[in-house]
């Protein structure tokens, strides 16, 4: 049954961090604010979570895989190569609302069972969901929650929860608004700088 957990972060709480982690690494899928919107989140690595979030969100393309929250430069480096322009690149735009597309490393096959040779990572600008991640020890999957069918935004907690708190385990909620804003999606792929969607953020500090 899901629950919807109220939290804090200065400091954070350190028995619910241990039971969002707890419910992580038991395959469970969370619904976290990550600055700009909340999002679907869940361990990469498992199979039954992924299939877990797009039931929850069906309209997500069944061949794009889910995006990686990161606590770090240095994490998402566990998944993708960042040469030094790149580098350059992250240091202004993380922590932030800037999701970069990049080339995928060596070691992502092995850990997350895919061939694609892209990852998007990010660095949210958003204290409780670094800590989890930390906690965590890793990188998360995730995806923004949808918007509702008339095409409004959900911003509360509660709202994500009475609507997809039935195929979730956990709504992790500081109790505050978010904005709603989509992220903006930066291609560094092929090594250059390109705007793919504009969003949340500056685009000057890339």
């Amino acid at each position: 049954m899901s629950e919807h957990l109220y939290t804090h972060i200065d400091p954070p709480d350190q028995r619910h961090l241990d039971q969002i982690v707890d419910v992580l690494r038991d395959h469970g899928v969370i619904a976290l604010g990550t600055g700009t919107n909340w999002a679907f989140v869940a361990d990469p690595t498992s199979r039954a979570a992924n299939e877990a979030i797009r039931r929850l969100k069906p309209t997500h393309p069944k061949e794009q895989p889910f995006s990686l929250l990161c606590a770090s430069i240095a994490m998402a480096t566990e998944m993708a190569m960042v040469d030094a322009t790149a580098y350059r690149v992250l240091k202004r735009a993380w922590p932030g609302p800037f999701t970069v597309l990049l080339p995928a490393n060596r070691a992502l096959p092995r850990l997350l069972k895919t061939k694609r040779k892209v990852v998007g990572c990010r660095v949210p600008d958003a204290p409780l969901a670094l800590a989890i991640l930390e906690h965590f020890g890793g990188p998360l999957m995730a995806t923004t929650v949808p918007r509702r069918a008339d095409g409004s935004v959900l911003t509360m907690g509660y709202e994500v929860f009475e609507t997809h708190g039935h195929g979730l385990d956990l709504v992790v909620d500081l109790g505050d608004p978010l904005p709603g804003t989509e992220t903006t999606v930066v291609d560094m792929s092929s090594g250059a700088v390109e705007i793919i969607r504009e969003g949340a953020g500056d685009i000057e500090l890339l």
